[in-house]
């Protein structure tokens, strides 16, 4: 993989930079890749789930995310704002309509750009769902205080809400200890065995601000709004979801009843660039001729 043709920051109204790349075929179709989180970033990886002589590709680490300023940001860092930074970066660069590509909570993010800026949209692909509605996030909040249990000690966090605090403790040992303990719960499911000594090597300030972020977001129930539901029933996407990935194959029901989804089954979890995954994405995103 190749350096970007391009990159460099968007300064936002509100006293944001965006880190954003350009890479691909300018001049073909404009492409957004809008990456997992809350708290991600982006990643050249995501780059393999399409055909870059086809796409003009504009990736770019959202608020608060990986090189964008201020790191971690949560004071002004919401759902609303982020969709408001993919229309400015739009208009930016000067396209007048975008494709969209979006993993996991960028998943969200699309549906919500899409929402509010149909008029800007050319076609959304979805990988790896995430649907912030309420249902799933309590369930999933449950699987998180089992999960936290089940990876610690009794005196050990055992809800988000507590892990949150002590990320934000004023003893450094506690707080990269907090974050170790998040950590081995979120990647349970997955099966990948990791020692916890390995992740306290890890975690260092970036990933703490990174886990504050996205608990930030988790604690407030990703900022869904009733607002959120109100879609196009007719408004087309593409999604590719793993079979494995419970969550994702929740948020693939909901937004069926809310969307004109062609939906594309594999065997995988909620990886996006699992090898099932990424096959099927290069073929449900054909450039254009």
């Amino acid at each position: 993989m190749t350096g970007p043709l391009d990159n460099g920051y968007y300064p936002t109204d509100d006293g944001q930079l965006l880190y954003w790349e350009r890479h691909g075929n300018p001049g073909r179709e404009p492409l957004v890749v809008l990456h997992g989180g809350p708290g991600g970033r982006s990643s050249h990886r995501y780059l393999e789930l399409l055909d870059l002589q086809g796409f003009d590709v504009i990736v770019f680490d959202q608020r608060g995310c990986g090189r964008s300023t201020p790191e971690g940001d949560r004071l002004l860092n919401d759902t609303s704002l982020s969709v408001s930074d993919i229309e400015a970066l739009r208009k930016h660069f000067g396209f007048k309509r975008i494709s969209l590509l979006g993993v996991s909570w960028g998943s969200w993010l699309a549906v919500q750009y899409q929402r509010r800026f149909a008029h800007a949209v050319h076609r959304v692909l979805l990988a790896s769902v995430f649907v912030p509605c309420a249902a799933i996030v309590k369930a999933y909040d449950r699987d998180l205080c089992q999960r936290l249990a089940s990876v610690g000690p009794v005196s050990c966090a055992t809800n988000p809400r507590q892990v949150f605090d002590e990320l934000g403790h004023a003893n450094p040992d506690r707080q990269r200890q907090a974050a170790v303990h998040w950590l081995l719960a979120v990647l349970s499911p997955s099966g990948v065995v990791v020692r916890p000594s390995a992740l306290a090597r890890y975690v260092d300030d970036s990933v703490l601000r990174a886990l504050r972020l996205e608990l930030h977001f988790h604690l407030e129930g990703y900022f869904f709004e009733p607002a959120d539901t109100g879609l196009d029933p007719q408004a087309r996407v593409t999604v590719v979801q793993g079979l494995e990935d419970c969550y994702g194959m929740q948020s693939l029901r909901w937004l069926e009843l809310h969307l004109n989804v062609r939906a594309i089954m594999v065997e995988a979890g909620h990886n996006a660039l699992a090898p099932a995954v990424v096959k099927a994405m290069r073929r449900a995103l054909p450039a254009e001729k």
